[in-house]
């Protein structure tokens, strides 16, 4: 089976990335150095070969020709003090011929110079050529010799090469041996680095193996790493927490459904099979059909409820943005309420509402502030009192749902905006369905709001609805 370079481990990738860059180094780095290393030393010859040819070049002027011509090796040694080893010299005449020769080459055949050099050393340049072919290789300068300005002769050093190409191809040889061995060392060291280096990506992946809705306890440990991964690993267990939570609240959202829906079906069930057991007079029926009707609102109002809040999640729930009175609107609800706080026993009260404008859905505002107060009178005993304000405060429309009810615990308070939570459960069937503060909540912060509550036990609640005021306007009254 073919594998693709997407297949790979991480590891491998990570060691042939390394590999690959440094490849390019070393490369780059080498052929540097090998250029660097040839030019230096044929600097280096170059040099030697000119300042054997000064030297001559000095000489000759002060030497007539038939001396130097004479015995020229002997010249040679009362001129360096000794015969230049491992060397090739000629003098030409200004005819071009050869005057005088030296050879101390192992070679018994030395290679013409070519006849541009000596056309340069006639026109008075100094030139440098290599002749010959790879082992019997020369490096020659041509130097012309002047009197008054003319060129009376010239002086031709040579060297052999021998040892130069040596020289670079033993370091060619080191080279094409260290870098496949560093990049193989470096491969498999980088191997291992990497592979050590993602042990905790496979920790984290057999923990994700491990983890299902019925076991969401597993963690990573991190110990005590800092770097990325650690990183990881602890973004990781928060959002197995976040899932765990989430998991937490749909069972408990299940079953709180379940139980809600369930009573009202009993009821009508069990109503029903009553009424069909033997023939009753019309009133009694009546008064069967009216406590379904009851049961079938209330399942009704569920169902609204949770659809409501289902649309607010996904984003599907459309927010109006008009213009808001606020003194209105509350004077408004508490009208309509007025009958139903009666009906408990309960004063509704409307005490001081600042002239306050909102930019908002007024009937989404409407609902939220009809929960809370209903809310409210639901929890407060017979012969209590409800109370609504309004004011400024710091920019914001501060409106407050004072109660004298019953009040709630501090272990109960964070808890009072979930779905289907009730803090006095005595009274479950009696005060709603426990979804009406999750709708508030979501009302006040979708219009960039918050609800506030502080409560002290047996003795009442302030609800405080907060909402931004309408640009341009200052509010109060």
């Amino acid at each position: 089976m073919k594998i693709s370079r997407m297949d790979l481990p991480i590891k491998w990738k990570l060691a042939l990335w390394y590999g690959s860059i440094l490849a390019l180094v070393l490369i780059v780095f080498s052929i540097w150095v090998y250029i660097y290393f040839r030019n230096s030393l044929e600097h280096s010859i170059d040099m030697k070969l000119k300042s054997i040819a000064d030297v001559l070049s000095s000489s000759i002027v002060d030497t007539n020709a038939p001396t130097i011509f004479g015995n020229f090796e002997r010249y040679l040694e009362n001129v360096f003090g000794r015969k230049p080893k491992g060397k090739f010299i000629q003098i030409l005449d200004a005819s071009g011929k050869i005057g005088a020769k030296m050879s101390d080459l192992e070679t018994q055949t030395l290679p013409a110079v070519s006849y541009r050099s000596l056309e340069k050393a006639f026109s008075g340049e100094i030139s440098y050529e290599t002749i010959g072919e790879k082992g019997n290789r020369l490096r020659i300068i041509t130097l012309p010799i002047k009197e008054n300005g003319k060129v009376v002769s010239i002086v031709q050093v040579g060297t052999s090469l021998e040892e130069f190409d040596e020289s670079l191809t033993k370091l060619m040889m080191v080279m094409l041996i260290s870098i496949p061995t560093t990049l193989f060392l470096t491969l498999i060291g980088g191997y291992f680095l990497a592979k050590k280096s993602l042990k905790p990506v496979d920790q984290i992946r057999k923990a994700a193996i491990k983890i299902s809705s019925s076991n969401l306890e597993e963690r990573i440990d991190v110990g005590g790493r800092r770097d990325e991964l650690g990183k990881l690993a602890e973004t990781f267990n928060e959002m197995i927490d976040r899932l765990r939570e989430s998991f937490q609240r749909i069972n408990q959202f299940s079953t709180d459904v379940s139980h809600e829906l369930k009573t009202p079906l009993a009821i009508l069930k069990g109503e029903t099979e009553v009424a069909l057991r033997k023939e009753r007079d019309k009133e009694e029926y009546k008064r069967i059909l009216k406590s379904n009707l009851e049961e079938i609102n209330r399942m009704t109002k569920i169902i609204d409820d949770l659809l409501f809040l289902s649309k607010a999640e996904n984003k599907n729930m459309p927010i109006a943005k008009e213009p808001v009175i606020l003194q209105d609107l509350l004077t408004d609800i508490c009208l309509d309420m007025k009958m139903y706080a009666q009906q408990k026993g309960v004063e509704l009260e409307i005490g001081n509402l600042d002239d306050i404008c909102v930019e908002g859905d007024e009937l989404k505002l409407r609902r939220m502030f009809i929960n809370i107060i209903e809310n409210g009178i639901k929890y407060t005993n017979p012969g209590g009192t409800v109370e609504i304000r309004s004011s400024v405060e710091d920019g914001y429309a501060r409106i407050d749902i004072k109660d004298t009810g019953i009040g709630i615990s501090e272990n109960d308070i964070k808890y009072i905006f979930d779905r289907f939570y009730r803090a006095d459960k005595s009274r479950k069937r009696e005060t709603g369905v426990g979804l009406g503060l999750s709708i508030s909540k979501w009302i006040a912060e979708a219009h960039n709001g918050k609800i506030e509550v502080k409560s002290t036990p047996h003795k009442g609640s302030v609800f405080s609805v907060k909402l931004p005021i309408l640009s341009g306007q200052k509010g109060g009254s």
